[in-house]
């Protein structure tokens, strides 16, 4: 997943006050995976676990993935 991406959950995390190693460790995926910078990327599953549990739709999200 691209990092537009990840800035976009990061952000939305920061809104609702949950901390990315809480989200990783109820959700099981390694915090690197939601750290903007790193070479690890989401995969399609844990974007929309992440969506899910954040109560995001990810159909509103308003980025451009493609870049």
């Amino acid at each position: 997943m691209r990092e537009k991406a990840k800035r976009w959950l990061a952000d939305q995390m920061e809104q609702n006050h949950i901390p990315a190693e809480v989200v990783a460790n109820v959700l099981e995926i390694p915090v690197e995976k939601l750290q903007i910078g790193t070479e690890k990327n989401l995969d399609a599953d844990e974007f929309l676990r992440i969506c899910a549990y954040l109560h995001i739709r990810p159909e509103n999200i308003s980025i451009d993935c493609s870049e």
